[in-house]
């Protein structure tokens, strides 16, 4: 919508070259401004301007509009510099809004792209109305640390307007009034840049019901922290003001609210994200001998991709008991106990393990682990289906007789006279070899002695055993993953390194 008559107007579009960032900016960020600007696309970072610096560094999102015009190059910008699409699991999306996330390999995190083809907005949740202004803001740009934003007073005309809906409802208006200083803050920095006839001008350009009066008024509103109820007032008059522009009617939008709500708690609940990668989610297994850096590497990886995208950890190696094995592992401490040499560890040993002859309180711990593990990975892939990252510590490999794998091969079942034994082989097998196959399988290495330290300087229950990190080794590295593609790293290296090393396998695999 174009201002007519004698509407006052910011400054055109300016068209010059990428202008060097004044600020640190994050690398991939920088990529994606400079592939932007290259290919010509229209474009600008269209609101909070004030926190530009935050999203030049990568800890604040990308909030660009980009002409739909341009969507088609806009899309092959972003993919060719490495951003992966996101959508809502729960979907709580928007029309002609998407989310997009790369990896910036400097700081082993993701960066966040929200980007906009049409401007919806107004409340916090449901953004109900579409302001059509979009190639307004795009005509009168200005450059702020080398990006394209709107002109100071078209920022402050929608600034106010999104501040005002944002008070016309209850939920609404506790949502806005949790920061509620850094809302005056950001008015009182575009004030101090405006000319308040143009920005006046433009209000009444692009919504005429809101008169010159209620704008001057909000303003002053929102500029005084305790003038609740005036903004909720004047939030409201809005509102009715701006009803040719809602994009839902009161009914469903209260409907979508509701949905949303209830989305937003059940996230909550879970501590996990909604955000999941368009091309799906995956089961990626950290694996390796005793300490070279699982737990902590699954950690960095659950944190890193966890900030924005569905993640979920679990242990493959230690799965919860079900209503089926529960009272048979309840008693699997008073039988270590009583039976020292049955513990998993003595039959880690080479003389053990050669001599193939096996207990029946081990063969049934190693059947009833085997029906957990089944169990938990079956539910990781349905999570992973349905787009979750699941980060696993340890894995079932098809090498028989590894840590976490099938322990009993062809010789241990002849070997055996009792049927019962057998029988239990014969499902902890079966059960083994219906596992599902992860996405990707990370294999962590690092020296024996390195292992030996790190092992030594763990807080663990009965202390460090240099014996038992020697002893699983040899079963821990040369398991095989069938098909799947695995993915060596070295954690000899400083940690930092290791984390960008296991960020960057990772999401080259999603």
């Amino acid at each position: 919508m174009q201002p007519e008559g004698e509407t006052m107007q910011p400054k055109a579009r300016t068209e010059i070259g990428t202008v060097a960032p004044l600020v640190p900016t994050n690398a991939m960020v920088r990529r994606l401004f400079s592939e932007m600007e290259r290919r010509g696309l229209r474009y600008c970072h269209w609101k909070s301007s004030i926190r530009l610096e935050d999203a030049l560094s990568g800890d604040d999102d990308i909030d660009l509009l980009v002409d739909r015009r341009d969507a088609p190059s806009f899309y092959a910008a972003i993919v060719a510099i490495g951003f992966k699409l996101a959508v809502s699991r729960t979907g709580i999306g928007h029309p002609g809004v998407f989310h997009a996330f790369a990896l910036d390999e400097e700081t082993a995190r993701l960066v966040h792209l929200h980007a906009y083809f049409q401007i919806v907005s107004g409340d916090s949740l449901v953004k109900t109305y579409r302001f059509p202004i979009e190639s307004d803001l795009l005509e009168h740009t200005r450059f702020l640390y080398g990006v394209r934003v709107p002109a100071a007073e078209a920022e402050l005309v929608l600034f106010v307007i999104r501040i005002a809906l944002k008070h016309a409802g209850i939920v609404e208006t506790l949502l806005v009034s949790r920061d509620y200083h850094t809302v005056s803050r950001e008015l009182a920095w575009l004030q101090a840049q405006c000319d308040m006839a143009i920005t006046q001008s433009l209000c009444a350009a692009w919504f005429p019901g809101v008169n010159k009066d209620v704008f001057a008024g909000l303003m002053g509103a929102i500029a005084d922290e305790r003038a609740v109820l005036r903004r909720v007032w004047l939030g409201r008059k809005v509102a009715r003001a701006l009803k040719d522009l809602r994009r839902l009617s009161a009914p469903a939008a209260a409907a979508n609210r509701a949905k949303r709500l209830c989305g937003l708690a059940f996230a909550r609940f879970r501590r996990r994200k909604d955000l999941a990668l368009h091309s799906g989610g995956a089961i990626v297994a950290l694996v390796g001998p005793k300490a070279v850096g699982k737990s902590t590497l699954g950690s960095a990886l659950s944190i890193g991709l966890g900030e924005h995208l569905d993640v979920c950890r679990i242990h493959a190696g230690k799965p919860p008991a079900s209503g089926a094995t529960f009272a048979i592992r309840l008693l699997v401490p008073v039988a270590r106990r009583l039976f020292p040499q049955e513990r998993p560890g003595e039959y880690e040993k080479s003389a053990r393990r050669q001599a193939k002859h096996y207990s029946m309180l081990y063969v049934l711990r190693m059947a009833v682990l085997a029906y957990d593990r089944r169990r938990l990975l079956r539910k990781a892939l349905r999570s992973a289906t349905a787009g979750t990252i699941v980060i696993c510590d340890r894995y079932p490999s098809t090498t028989v007789g590894a840590i976490d794998s099938m322990q009993f091969d062809a010789d241990a079942h002849n070997n055996c006279n009792s049927a019962t034994k057998r029988r239990l082989m014969d499902l902890e097998r079966k059960l083994g070899e219906d596992v599902p196959p992860a996405n990707l399988i990370i294999r962590l290495v690092a020296p024996l002695a390195t292992s030996i330290r790190r092992d030594a300087g763990r807080n663990k229950q009965g202390g460090p055993d240099a014996d038992a990190v020697e002893r699983r080794r040899s079963l821990e590295m040369h398991a095989e993953f069938g098909s799947t593609p695995v993915v060596h790293i070295d954690t000899e290296q400083p940690l930092d390194e290791s984390i960008r090393a296991v960020m960057r396998a990772v999401w080259c695999a999603l």
